[in-house]
């Protein structure tokens, strides 16, 4: 059994906190720990904050090569967005794994993010990566754009609030961008 610690920093950018469930799954080489409930009696994921936990496992899980976050929305708290940038985790064995995450997070889907450590095609075929493979990101990216003939870039979108969280304004950029044009 191994205690792995795993410390969440929430970004430190305008509504970047949640209060919402927030869920981890680790993913290596020799196997995956349970889905965890980070849970601590003072509030944990507000903006800027750097938040330490235990994920506990029943076996070593080998070289860390992924993580999976999920936000959790409930009844009586609104749905809100959060923003982690990065995942620091420490093994039993005192490894050291940094995953960047640098996304909003907005819905209760799953969300995976893999190791910072630039790896080769051979080195990312391992078979407990399969469900969570770079061509999967492929298509969950092409939901959101696409090319035309002539190899110019369009986003799949209704309207502006229908962009993903990521490419959108921020609210400071959108409020600059409204004073300027109404200064000119």
């Amino acid at each position: 059994m191994g205690d792995y610690e795993v410390i969440i920093f929430t970004g430190n950018v305008s509504n970047a906190s949640t209060f919402n469930k927030i869920y981890i799954k680790l993913v290596g080489t020799d196997g995956e720990s349970e889905r965890t409930h980070l849970w601590s009696c003072v509030p944990s994921f507000y903006r800027g904050a750097v938040s330490h936990f235990i994920v506990s496992c029943r076996k070593s899980l080998g070289h860390l090569a992924l993580i999976e976050l999920e936000k959790e929305n409930q009844t009586l708290v609104p749905n809100m967005a959060w923003y982690p940038a990065k995942v620091d985790v420490t093994s039993p064995e005192g490894g050291k794994y940094s995953f960047p995450v640098y996304r909003w997070i907005t819905n209760s889907k799953p969300h995976y993010f893999r190791e910072g450590a630039a790896l080769t095609a051979i080195e990312d075929k391992h078979r407990l990566l399969s469900p969570y493979s770079r061509e999967q990101e492929l298509l969950e990216r092409r939901k959101i754009y696409s090319w035309d003939k002539q190899g110019i870039s369009h986003l799949k979108a209704d309207s502006v609030l229908s962009l993903p969280y990521d490419i959108r304004f921020s609210l400071t950029k959108t409020v600059e961008m409204v004073y300027i044009g109404a200064t000119g």
